[in-house]
């Protein structure tokens, strides 16, 4: 079964970039620019600062291509599995996932998300202590 064939709400392991830089003003900028340098795209992104530095988690349509980059500048990345859900935007959808989850005993290390309006999908993005686990539940 190709990605495009799996039922969207079951979710898939994908590969996402952990980007560790230094905690300052521009860092998003600096980050996202040198991804769009390489052109590709970056598909969805989350980031935060803790204690002088910013963690930015980053899928991009081709990660392979952006490593490099991102190394030139000094920063810390690695590649780390995380699942792919595609929701439909409607109230409850995310419930339902996270109802699945809990019956499964699957416990979530972080998950973030994208919305568009209208009847366009969301995105969810989860790490699980067992991620096999995790998509097994929601299938």
């Amino acid at each position: 079964m190709t990605e495009r064939e799996l039922d969207p709400k079951s979710g898939i392991k994908i590969s996402q970039l952990v980007v560790t830089t230094e905690d300052k003003v521009g860092m998003l900028s600096e980050v996202s620019q040198a991804i769009s340098e390489t052109d590709v795209n970056i598909e969805a992104i989350n980031a935060y600062g803790l204690e002088g530095k910013a963690k930015f988690y980053i899928i991009t349509s081709e990660n392979q291509k952006v490593i490099p980059a991102l190394k030139t500048k000094g920063w810390q990345v690695e590649e780390e599995e995380v699942v792919r859900i595609d929701l439909e935007n409607k109230i409850g959808a995310l419930s339902q996932i996270g109802t699945k989850l809990k019956s499964a005993g699957v416990n979530l290390l972080y998950c973030y998300g994208t919305v568009s309006e209208g009847a366009s999908p969301c995105r969810f993005i989860l790490k699980a202590e067992d991620n096999d686990k995790a998509i097994e539940a929601l299938g």
